[in-house]
């Protein structure tokens, strides 16, 4: 914490014992282990009140995302109305544009779009297997 080895705390124990006496030393030595958990408790009351504010922000973030999403698909729906084949022939047309407040759509994404790409290319013949067509 201070980074304080041992021959630097026996100079500190030293001058304490020097100046304050044997008798008040045990004294001030609870006096500042009780301040020290205190402090600990403080530090952790801040940390925790801290943390269950930053999560109603995360779950406000993610209503007003949701909101967002929710009205870009519903003007998208208005503005075009697709036929059934289009739509069949197209289904992530209907899909919202990405936002770049939704962390991982753009890699969820990305990789929907790898398996459909994979999905429509022939299998390559692996090495040393023999094909048979």
């Amino acid at each position: 914490m201070f980074n304080i080895g041992f021959p630097e705390l026996l100079i500190i124990v030293a001058i304490a014992l020097i100046v304050f006496g044997p008798n008040k030393l045990p004294e001030l030595a609870r006096a500042f282990g009780k301040a020290m958990r205190e402090f600990k408790k403080a530090t952790e009351e801040i940390k925790e009140s801290f943390e269950a504010e930053t999560k109603g922000l995360e779950e406000f973030k993610q209503t007003l995302v949701d909101k967002s999403l929710l009205a870009n698909l519903a003007e998208e729906l208005s503005h075009e109305s697709p036929t059934t084949e289009e739509t069949s022939a197209h289904p992530e047309s209907s899909l919202p544009p990405e936002t770049p407040a939704v962390e991982g759509a753009s890699v969820q994404a990305e990789r929907k779009e790898v398996k459909e790409e994979k999905k429509g290319e022939p299998e390559e013949p692996k090495e040393g297997i023999p094909s048979h067509g």
